[in-house]
């Protein structure tokens, strides 16, 4: 007799070495599926731990994490990392969360062998044309012969991972990312605790920068960006996150400069309850949550082209776009957010009717249903891609 979702066994396969937007992304699923009656396990590297810790998750440390280097080498090392999950968990269902197409090829070729239903959700995949560089021969095989479902967080992302990896067109769908609606507070209080934190007026303008400090997100823009945003403003920039270019960041904006690092912060919907506008000047994005989180604050937003990629040609409406590689242009659009009189207000209230309108609980719901899809057992003569 086939499984329900509530009885089935969920195993997920975290092929990363660090916790970012996809694996926040994928606890939301998870949570989700458990309080259904799934039963839930997360396989990840001993480094994710921490971060994935919680009630009632079930853990396994296995070495899963993707080590850059000879493909064959780390797809070796990964494969046999996910047989033994497999072994362990024995599930169902597997989800694979995929940072980056070329982080799971060893975890794709035990699924592979095994044949088990797998949901592989994609949240990153790199312009242009060049095959990232895990993606052999043997991964892109392991990938055509697996029993899986595709998503992908946006249509950009879908279409390049169907590139990368080969799939036949419409092999992988789009699920668009979901947030939930801020929890009321006090806003005032919060915008006076944050400029008293870094040592403003009441009224100064602060824009607020959200995420990994890497040149992905155009972090490394941020100490000029902010010199600009102040010449126009007599603002700052603060900045939230972590990364590898945060030593960097720190020596280029010592005390009294206009960008201000937060460090992590364990509650960014508190940060943007607390700002004037949201600045993002990325290189690369797959569907940003902070743009929608900042949509559900009713914040104006200053983002480049790549940011709002995810948005299509109508980015502009709801957002202020601007090439991240010139910073007078951004500093411009920056500063045009707290323009009440500009068109920030109404791109921002275009952005709250589209975030509020596809929010988490949507966005779970269809993922949970691809994984009840994945439980069922296939029709009578019908051979799964």
């Amino acid at each position: 007799m086939a499984r329900t979702l509530r009885t089935a066994r969920l195993l997920v396969l975290f092929p990363g070495e660090r916790f970012g937007g996809a694996e926040a992304h994928t606890l939301r699923v998870t949570d989700a599926a458990r309080a259904l009656g799934m039963e839930v396990t997360l396989a990840a590297s001993g480094a994710l731990h921490p971060a994935l810790a919680g009630p009632g998750r079930v853990l396994l440390d296995l070495p899963l994490a993707w080590r850059r280097g000879l493909p064959h080498t780390a797809r070796r090392a990964q494969a046999e990392a996910a047989r033994a999950a497999l072994d362990a968990a024995y599930p169902d269902v597997v989800l694979l969360p995929l940072p980056w197409p070329d982080q799971a090829g060893g975890a794709m070729e035990a699924l592979a062998e095994l044949g088990t239903p797998t949901l592989v959700v994609c949240h990153l995949a790199p312009h242009g044309e060049e095959r990232p560089l895990g993606l052999d021969g043997e991964a892109l095989r392991a990938a055509s012969a697996m029993w899986a479902d595709w998503v992908a967080v946006s249509e950009p992302t879908a279409a390049r991972v169907s590139r990368f990896l080969d799939l036949p067109p419409g092999r992988v769908d789009t699920i668009p990312n979901g947030v939930d609606p801020p929890v009321p507070g006090d806003r005032a209080g919060r915008r006076a605790a944050l400029r008293a934190r870094l040592g403003l007026d009441a009224d100064a303008p602060v824009a607020l920068f959200l995420g990994r400090l890497d040149r992905a997100k155009g972090a490394d823009h941020l100490p000029l960006l902010a010199e600009a945003f102040a010449c126009r403003t007599g603002g700052v920039i603060a900045c939230a996150g972590t990364g590898s270019l945060g030593e960097e960041l720190a020596r280029a904006s010592p005390p009294g400069h206009p960008l201000r690092l937060l460090g992590q912060h364990p509650r960014p919907a508190e940060l943007l309850a607390a700002v004037d506008a949201l600045v993002m000047p990325s290189r690369l994005e797959g569907a940003p949550l902070a743009f929608l989180e900042a949509a559900t604050h009713d914040l104006p937003v200053a983002a480049s082209p790549a940011a709002l990629e995810a948005l299509g040609p109508a980015a502009g409406d709801f957002a202020a776009i601007a090439d991240a590689e010139d910073v007078g242009a951004m500093a411009d659009a920056l500063a045009g957010c707290l323009d009440a009189h500009g068109p920030a207000p109404a791109r921002a209230a275009r952005a709250w009717r589209m975030a509020t309108a596809w929010d988490a609980t949507a966005m779970t719901a269809r993922y949970l249903a691809r994984l009840r899809r994945l439980t069922l057992p296939p029709l009578h003569g019908v051979v799964r891609e």
